[in-house]
């Protein structure tokens, strides 16, 4: 991590659509006035936005690009569908450093494992197409960081996997997602511990129990997201270590999508400012 006191605020680009504002700009706007300076961009929005005009949506909200989010499958079974895709996330790069966009997010929509030598031919898949990536990627300065997932059939949801990808692509780093570890069953603060030294963003979710809730555990319903401070996940605790760190990336505001409110949006704004102490 960056030896730094500092820790910005970012959200989503995508939360502003279903919001009640006369406009994208007035949305950030009003979220800008919270101490959200940084917008996190998905590459599925960009078929309905051009990046240049989400770009100038976030300049006229005194806002900027924290990080470009794609989840093109660069880790397909099939190689050709593998080429095709590492390609568009390299023109993204390309497109990128137009924008001063420096951190591109893998998160990538892959063919789930369905026994164990699929799981390992996956990982291994990934970790070659991460190294490509991160390989042209660095003549940028682009940070090209993984997120943690959510799905045990995957190769990046448990901590000990999430570590062997990281120390097999050097360049490589993470953004550690609070929801997801705690989705899997595994502790967040003992996760942030062993993965700390490659963090590159931190995306802070939390969940509150609910056996009839939206998101699932074990094919289960389990959990309802919530405002930040509202939920069960230790942002507290993670938050006092992050500081104790210095670490100095963003902190970036994630709610489930079908749940998000201009409300959560706000008080979360308001729990990472008064917790960061911005």
């Amino acid at each position: 991590m960056t030896m730094t006191n500092k820790i910005d605020i970012s959200m989503y680009t995508r939360y502003i659509w279903g919001l009640d504002f006369s406009s994208p700009e007035d949305a950030l706007r009003h979220f800008s006035n919270k101490g959200v300076h940084y917008a996190d961009i998905v590459d599925g929005e960009l078929e309905e936005v051009p990046l240049h005009r989400y770009c100038s949506y976030l300049s006229e909200a005194n806002m900027e690009p924290g990080a470009l989010v794609t989840m093109c499958n660069i880790a397909h079974f099939s190689k050709s569908e593998r080429i095709k895709n590492i390609a568009t996330v390299k023109g993204y790069i390309d497109r990128m450093e137009k924008f001063g966009i420096e951190v591109l997010m893998l998160s990538p929509m892959i063919n789930l494992a369905k026994n164990p030598e699929e799981f390992c031919q996956l990982r291994d898949i990934m970790i070659e197409s991460f190294g490509k990536i991160t390989h042209y990627a660095k003549s940028s300065g682009i940070t090209v960081a993984i997120e943690n997932r959510s799905d045990l059939t995957r190769p990046d949801s448990k901590t000990e996997d999430v570590r062997f990808i990281l120390d097999n692509v050097p360049d490589l780093k993470l953004v550690f997602d609070t929801g997801n570890f705690f989705c899997v069953n595994e502790d967040v603060l003992s996760a942030y511990q062993k993965l700390s030294d490659k963090i590159a963003r931190v995306h802070v979710k939390d969940w509150k129990t609910d056996p009839f809730g939206t998101f699932v555990r074990e094919y289960i319903p389990r959990f309802n997201g919530v405002a930040l401070g509202d939920g069960e996940i230790p942002l507290k605790e993670l938050i006092a270590l992050l500081k104790r760190d210095r670490y100095s990336g963003k902190a970036v505001i994630e709610i489930d999508a079908s749940q998000v409110t201009s409300e959560m949006l706000g008080k979360s704004a308001d729990f990472l400012r008064q917790e960061l102490e911005v």
